[in-house]
Formats: structure tokens, C-alpha cells, sequence
């Protein structure tokens, strides 16, 4: 879990350094909030929390996210998004509570969310990183699940539509004129007892009309 978090991150970190560099050798500024509408397209790693499901019990491998959101932003600090999202989780080991056990199988999630979210504040500081921008926001929506896994004896195959709440927080950092980098987490609960940890990073377009 660690060197997948790690991975995420470099990327963002080079992007930070190599702005750095590029500030101290040039006096141009970027493009910053040229506009109000922008599109996200998100990529990361997803953690699903172990869960008891008809009284089935499962463990999940590390899985992934592809998330896309079209989003407006205010001059006040406040956005609102419009956002798709699939998870994809492999099963680590599901106990049957029939008879016993597998290790095939996987639980997609997609998502249609709506988020709020609010670009914290910052005082200025004279820095290279004096443009990152911090949020946090939360969303509602609903959720398409499922759940498929087998052995010798069973088929298992589960669907569920349920709404659905997230909680998010992230930073975004201008890398050129009108695009921005992000690096998010999201804590999404999609009914059923399916709770995800998402990191993952993201470009984001800010379009110019």
C-alpha cells in the first residue's frame, strides 16, 4: 500500500519541482483562473474496506478509480461538479457463509455524483509553491455495485443500487496556461457497507472561451 501511495505521489512532485525550477529562471507568470468552467479526468488507487454482505464475508486487493467530472467554480472559492466515477476492486478472499471460500472475483462500483467543493484560502508567500490551491468538499449521488466471485460449489453474483455520500480534500498546482495538476483523496460510501479510500492525481482543464 505504501509504494502504490508513493507512485501516486511522484509524479506530483516532480511537477512541483520542475515549477520551481521554471520560476526561478523566468519571469512569465501561468494562466490562473482565466475561466470558471473546467473538466477533470482522475486516476489512482482505491482501498475497499472488508465487508459483510449477506452474510458473506470478503477482503479486497488494492484496486483502481478512473473518475471524470465537468465542475464550475465561483469567485467566491466555491465549485460545484458533476462527476462519474468506476471502482474496480479484485477479491483477496471471500468466506461464503453457505460453504466455503474463494479467492476469485472482483466488485465494480460506478458512481454519478455531485460535489460542492471550497478552495481554501492562503495567505501569499513569496515561494515556488506559492500557487497550490488546498479543498475540501463533499458530494451526494448514487451507486451501481457488484459483486461476483465463485468456487467448486458456488456462484456468487450480487448487484445493488444504492445512494451514495463521499467526503474530499486535495490540492491543485498550475503546471501551464489554463491546465492545473491535482492530487485528491476521497472517502466514498456507496451503501451495503462498501467503504472506499481513494488516492490519485489528475489533470484538470480550464477552458478558455
Amino acid at each position: 500500500m505504501k509504494k502504490n501511495i508513493f507512485l501516486l505521489l511522484m509524479p506530483f512532485l516532480f511537477f512541483l519541482s520542475a515549477h520551481g525550477q521554471y520560476q526561478q529562471s523566468n519571469d512569465e507568470t501561468f494562466c490562473i483562473d482565466q475561466t470558471n468552467l473546467y473538466g477533470k479526468f482522475l486516476s489512482g488507487a482505491n482501498f475497499l474496506k472488508k465487508t459483510i454482505t449477506d452474510g458473506n464475508r470478503s477482503t479486497f486487493k488494492t484496486g483502481y478509480i478512473i473518475d471524470a467530472l465537468l465542475g464550475y467554480r465561483w469567485s467566491c472559492g466555491l465549485r460545484l461538479e458533476a462527476e462519474y466515477a468506476f471502482r474496480k476492486n479484485a477479491i483477496k478472499k471471500i468466506d461464503f457463509y453457505i460453504e466455503g471460500c474463494s479467492s476469485n472475483g472482483h466488485f465494480k462500483n460506478s458512481s454519478l455524483m455531485a460535489n460542492l467543493l471550497w478552495d481554501v484560502p492562503l495567505y501569499s508567500c513569496e515561494c515556488a509553491f506559492e500557487n497550490i490551491k488546498p479543498f475540501v468538499g463533499v458530494g451526494i449521488g448514487y451507486d451501481f455495485q457488484k459483486i461476483n466471485s465463485s468456487n467448486s460449489r458456488i456462484i456468487f453474483c450480487q448487484k445493488w443500487n444504492n445512494l451514495s455520500w463521499q467526503a474530499m480534500a486535495g490540492l491543485t498546482f498550475p503546471i501551464f496556461c489554463n491546465t492545473d495538476i491535482t492530487l485528491e483523496y476521497k472517502f466514498h460510501q456507496g451503501g451495503n457497507h462498501f467503504y472506499n479510500n481513494a488516492i490519485g492525481i489528475g489533470l484538470v482543464y480550464n477552458f478558455d472561451f
